[in-house]
Parts: C-alpha cells; structure tokens; sequence
C-alpha cells in the first residue's frame, strides 16, 4: 500500500456502505474526490454484468458439522444454495421473527440471527481490513424490527467498527440513483429480488415518517407472486427439455443443482449477450449435455409463465390503492428499479410503457442502496433524533390501572446530554429475586409535538420515582419493546417487599441505544454500566 492509499483509508475519510440485502449483500465504498465503487471480495463476492461492474456477495451461509463451512459465492457455485443446510433470505427469516433454525450437522440448529452476525462479521471484517478507519454505515430495511437494528450493530461493532450508523433503506435507494424528490412528491420503488416483487410508493413527509423510513412516509405498499428464483427454476426445467431429459431420470437429479446456477447466470448474462452455451457433465455416466440459450428463449420461459402480466398487475393493484387513498398517479415523476430481476429488459419495459412521462432509474439496481449509504452529503440525513417513545409502564394501587412514564419522547436528540430519567425500583413481594424493568414504545404525534409525559417507571406496582408522575396520553399506542428480551435485575440477597432496592439511570448513546447504569442499593454493587437494553426508533 502506497502513501496515498494509507492517507485516503484513514478515519473519517473513507465511508463504507453495506447493503445487506434478502438475496445479495453489496458493499460500497465512498472515497471523496473519487467514485463510488463495489468491494470486490476475493472467494465470497462475484461480479455482476453491467456498464460499471458491481461487485455483490450472495447472501448464503452453508454450515456442516455444526459451523459455517462456506458463505457467498462459494455455496452458488457448489450448487448448495437450497441445501437444508444453508441459511437462505436470512435477512426475511429476521425481519419477519421466524422461529426456523438452520440444521447444521453434529446434531446441532443455528438461528437466523446467529446465522446473520456470523456472516455479516466476516464480511465487514473483510471491507475494514482494506479500508482500516472508514466510517461504516448499513442500509436499515423499512420492515425491519428494533432488534434487526441491534443485530446489524453488534457485527459492525464485532467487526471493529468504531461507528454504525444506520441509514434508511428507502433515503439510501434514492441517494444511489442519485434523485431526491421534493418533500411530498410520491415516488415508486420497485424491487424485483430473487424472492418476491415489491412495490411500494413514498412520500417525503417528515412529519409522518418511520424512522426506517427516513422521512419517507409509506402511501402504498404491494407484493408479487415470483421472483428470480422463481425465473430460475423455470429456466432450470427449460434447460432440461433441451437436453432431452425427463425430471424424474436420475442424471437430471444429479444434474439439478448445476442447473440452477447455470440457470441464474443466464438469466443475468443474456440481456447483455443475447447468446450463451450452457455445458453440464453428468459425472457418473460420463455423458455432457449442451445447449444454447437465447433472449428469445428467456422471452419464451417469462412469457409461459405470466411473469410480466403478473409484475403489471402488481403495479396496477398499488396505483389503484394509491388513488383509494386520494392521491393523483400522474404526480408520480420518478421511479425506481432494484433487485436482481431489474436487469431484465422485458422488466424495464413493462415499467417505461406504465411510467412514459415519469424518470426511470435503473442503471443500479444492485448497488444502489450501498452507494447511497456510503455517499456523504444532503442525499442521505442522518437525523440524531429519536422517532417514537419510550416509556415504562407501572401499576397504579390507587386508580387501579397501569400508567407511564416517560424515558425518551419522540424529538428527542440522542446522544444525550447526560441522564434522560432516574428511578428507584422497589419489590413487589418478600424473597422477589428478579426485578424487570418492561419498555413500551409509544409512536410520535404527527404534528411534532411532544408528549405531555416525561420519565419513568417500573413492572407489577414496586416501584418508586424520582421525579413527579404523570399519566400517559392514552391516545398514543404502547406497544411492548422488550418482551422478547427483557431486561432484569438480580436482587441478591433476595428484595424485601415495598424496600427501594435498585437505583436506576437511563441515557441514550450515539448510535440510538437506550442505555442502563443500576445500583444494587442494599449491596452498593453496580451491577448495570451503560448497558444497551434497547435500541430506539
């Protein structure tokens, strides 16, 4: 590594961008005063066809005798993409809370989310080994819940990052293709993944935005029925009439996995060639089978299977549900390609004849949510405040009825000038040795104002407050923020019943964690030191 090169990977200069998508991870890097370009991975990363190669990772982590044996590429080529074995669309498994585990050999399962922190920890110590410093920023999907965030986090931290923020999905798609509309113009992002299609139309509305969102506030949202492995399996079964073979004979079985990746890198080189020869080896009878493919072959295979009449319907069902909603399609000006399949020139057309007068932007639909993470500038905002709530909930003995107190209030800057809120818990019966300290979120108003509550409290009614109490705004929504993983405190002695046991701080840190710092008042011990018990939205 030259001079240069050191100086240009220095801290604060070089800003990586990670997309980790449900089909392919795509790592981007920014470095000011030159163009944004993929990292290419040796072993794990492939390069995608285009007019600027796009480097992505298959996002694929295959595990034998209870590890990961292999990720990326690797597991595509050995034709073990659909093995029981391999953790596939991990990032759906996650953002939907499935309960599905991996098989992974000497009896042992893996968890999606385990799945994902050892994959994304590889790959991002990989990207900050060859730029030592940069600033690391990961794409954060709308769908996604507040412990995907987390997860994301904590592989960037294992990875040695010293920073993560995480940026929109949707505000990063637009920063990549290089458009950001004016606040309230609605926009149409389509995907077309291996998975299945999605559309959705945005809006800028600051005012009434998630915060995966990004100020981007959802009008409409509408899925397909197939994506590309949808496209690849039909091209797979089209490869077998060509080689004359039935799917039953037993060189098709041993073929089949070959197929498949033969049949995904068609589909990705055909709208560039036009032509491609297809050669697979059936090793135990010795024989090869050929074939040339076409455009007009794939043309023949999207055509027999209603692809394109099924995308075009799922764009009329949004514009429909658009008007529902009061609003003008004609107000659409600007239109989004992403995913795999939106390389597909039969794709890109169904789009423009729906769209004539709107700006169709296609020419990244692999990397463009990574370069709009990566990029710095007015494209993509990191806004430091917090979206929704956050509020404990305790008993009230009197009224009878639970009520709230409030940690962090929507508009909130984090990090936080110090504390956000101090309580002293106290337990609800003698000999209790587990204190919990339940969270609820409660979404912003959507005028910005404030909520008219402030700190905090306490589960099942012991609980004291170092600070006036007031009661909740019952127009807002709490929902349970960590009940899947609640926070406790060990009372050891065991708590006496109504004795204050535990003195407890709440602060937000820089990257949006609820943090803890708890006091055993009995013991003097400190059992909590700014622990993240939650990640705010």
């Amino acid at each position: 590594m030259t001079m240069k090169q050191q100086h240009d990977t220095g801290a604060g200069t070089v800003r990586i961008g990670v997309d980790f998508g449900v089909s392919t991870t795509v790592i981007a890097v920014a470095v000011p005063g030159r163009k944004t370009i993929t990292l290419e991975i040796p072993g794990i990363s492939r390069e995608y066809p285009g007019d600027a190669p796009v480097h992505a990772i298959p996002s694929l982590a295959q595990y034998e005798g209870g590890e990961m044996v292999r990720c990326g590429v690797e597991v595509a080529r050995s034709g073990a993409a659909d093995h029981p074995g391999t953790a596939r669309w991990i990032r759906r498994h996650l953002c939907d809370r499935s309960p599905v585990q991996i098989p992974a050999g000497e009896g042992r399962t893996i968890r999606y989310d385990e799945a994902a922190t050892t994959f994304l920890t590889g790959i991002l110590t990989r990207a900050l080994a060859v730029h030592p410093g940069a600033v690391l920023a990961i794409a954060l999907p709308p769908d996604a819940p507040p412990e995907y965030g987390e997860l994301l986090q904590r592989a960037a931290r294992a990875a040695g990052a010293s920073t993560c923020p995480l940026v929109s999905e949707y505000r990063a798609a637009l920063a990549g293709c290089g458009c950001m509309p004016q606040g309230g113009e609605p926009v149409l992002i389509i995907t077309v993944p291996e998975t299945e299609p999605e559309i959705v139309i945005v809006a800028g509305d600051e005012r009434e935005s998630s915060p995966s969102a990004g100020g981007m506030r959802v009008l409409v949202r509408a899925t397909g029925s197939a994506g590309c492995h949808a496209i690849d399996g039909w091209i797979a079964q089209d490869l077998l009439v060509k080689f004359r073979l039935l799917a039953g004979d037993p060189r098709a079985v041993r073929l089949a996995p070959g197929l498949r990746y033969e049949a995904t890198r068609l589909r990705e080189l055909l709208p560039r060639t036009g032509e491609q020869e297809v050669r697979l080896e059936d090793t135990v009878s010795g024989k090869t089978f050929t074939a040339v493919y076409t455009t007009a072959d794939l043309d023949r295979v999207l055509a027999d299977h209603g692809f394109i009449v099924s995308l075009q319907d799922c764009m009329n069902r949004a514009l429909s549900a658009m008007r529902m909603r009061g609003a003008d399609e004609s107000r659409i000006h600007t239109v989004l390609l992403l995913g795999e399949g939106a390389a597909l020139p039969r794709v890109r057309d169904a789009v423009r004849a729906r769209f004539p007068a709107a700006a169709v932007h296609a020419d990244h639909p692999l990397d463009a949510i990574a370069r709009g993470a990566a990029e710095e500038g007015a494209h993509v905002r990191m806004e430091n405040r917090v979206a929704c709530s956050c509020a404990l909930r305790y008993w009230d003995p009197v009224v009878q009825e639970h009520h709230y107190r409030y940690l962090v209030h929507s508009g909130d800057r984090y990090p936080s000038a110090g504390q956000v809120a101090r309580i002293i818990i106290s337990a609800a019966y003698d000999g209790q040795t587990h204190l919990g300290i339940p969270l609820y979120q409660i979404g912003g108003d959507a005028d910005g104002s404030m909520p008219d509550l402030e700190l905090v409290s306490d589960p099942g009614g012991g609980v004291r407050l170092a600070g006036p109490a007031q009661d909740a705004d019952a127009r807002k929504q709490a929902v349970h923020a960590n009940e899947r993983s609640p926070t406790l405190l060990v009372a050891d002695p065991p708590a006496r019943k109504g004795e204050p046991r535990f003195e407890c701080t709440f602060s937000v840190d820089s990257e949006r964690n609820l943090c803890l710092s708890a006091r055993d008042l009995v013991t003097g011990t400190l059992v909590k030191l700014n622990a993240p018990v939650h990640r705010l939205t």
